[in-house]
């Protein structure tokens, strides 16, 4: 799990002092490598316990797995890596990552939910709502396809805590997608949220998170920036597998209890 993942995940936990170092964190990655815990402490206008403490709210044992994790983080981003090489290096990770994640939380709320619906704003995720409708529909699992900002407003009077939203967003930033969401939450909907590997609004505020590394860069030839959209589709058929596991699983539990030897 990486750094960014972790502070999503304990996000609430995290106080203004605790925001303000994982700040100078963030934006001085390379140089935090190599400090000592009293350096960053002096860094940050802080005592060595507040970074020692900072580091142990995000469930690491201490303030050197947090530098190793940081170290790991750093050895990812290799500069000038060719972009064959860098898109086949996200689908490496999203699959490492699918593959190791304990989703049965995310499954137990799909087998709950009375209803499931998909959001997001824009080409790309309109692309990626419709692959993970088209893709659970083989389980048997219908996930109603939201799309447009007045369909969403006017679902917010119908929607129930037994429903789960999933909510899909490139960069976790939308204004509206976070109001949105935020409104949602008032109304005790659970949220699974889908966005890039980064610290985000939308994932702070979401029941559940999964993320796929980012992969853009310019064309050569144009200004217009390539996004690759494989890893998303990779994420959704990993997530689709797990779950039909765990829907095989369930049932054989449950064989095994109604028939006892």
């Amino acid at each position: 799990m990486k750094l960014d993942e972790l502070v999503n995940k304990h996000y609430g936990q995290l106080n203004e002092n605790d925001l303000y170092i994982w700040n100078y964190i963030s934006s001085h990655r390379k140089e935090c490598e190599k400090l000592a815990i009293d350096q960053l402490a002096f860094k940050c206008s802080v005592s060595r316990t507040t970074v020692l403490r900072f580091a142990q709210k995000l469930s690491l044992k201490g303030y050197g797995e947090l530098k190793v994790f940081l170290k790991l983080d750093n050895q990812e981003a290799k500069e000038n890596i060719g972009h064959v090489d860098m898109v086949c290096e996200s689908y490496r990770r999203v699959i490492g990552s699918m593959k190791e994640k304990d989703c049965t939380d995310i499954f137990r709320k799909f087998d709950q939910a009375k209803n499931i619906y998909v959001y997001g704003i824009g080409m790309i995720q309109s692309s990626i709502k419709k692959e993970l409708k088209r893709t659970f529909m083989m389980s048997g699992r219908l996930i109603y396809d939201l799309s447009g900002y007045e369909e969403a407003e006017r679902l917010l009077s119908i929607v129930t805590e037994d429903d789960l939203f999933i909510i899909i967003s490139v960069s976790g930033e939308n204004e509206f997608i976070n109001n949105f969401t935020k409104n949602l939450k008032i109304r005790g909907v659970s949220v699974l949220s889908i966005t890039k590997l980064r610290e985000n609004t939308l994932a702070h505020m979401a029941d559940y998170a999964l993320y796929v590394t980012e992969t853009v860069f310019s064309q050569p030839f144009s200004h217009i920036e390539y996004d690759s959209l494989t890893s998303y589709f990779i994420l959704i058929e990993i997530l689709f597998l797990k779950y039909m596991e765990y829907k095989t699983k369930k049932e054989e539990i449950a064989d095994e209890a109604g028939n006892p030897d």
